[in-house]
């Protein structure tokens, strides 16, 4: 298992066998979560917004429900 050292500045190596196979580069970002007493690394997207895309789309659209409701409403009116 690899060992790694806290620097005098509090920074960590990453051993070369894990950044390859997990694939990171300098300038990636993670989140440090403590998780039942241990620190966990999360990567973090490059774009966050990226991630978001999409969250808030829904099966009906907001602006359809409500040009209906209008529509119907301006039929009743005319009867």
């Amino acid at each position: 298992m690899p060992v790694i050292t806290v620097s005098t500045k509090g920074q960590i190596i990453i051993p070369s066998e894990i950044r390859k196979k997990y694939k990171i580069r300098q300038g990636d970002r993670f989140e440090l979560q403590e998780i039942d007493g241990k620190l966990v690394l999360i990567p973090l997207p490059d774009k966050p917004l990226v991630g978001l895309y999409g969250v808030l789309k829904g099966k009906n659209s907001l602006t359809r429900s409500l040009q209906k409701e209008h529509a119907n409403e301006i039929r009743k009116e005319q009867k």
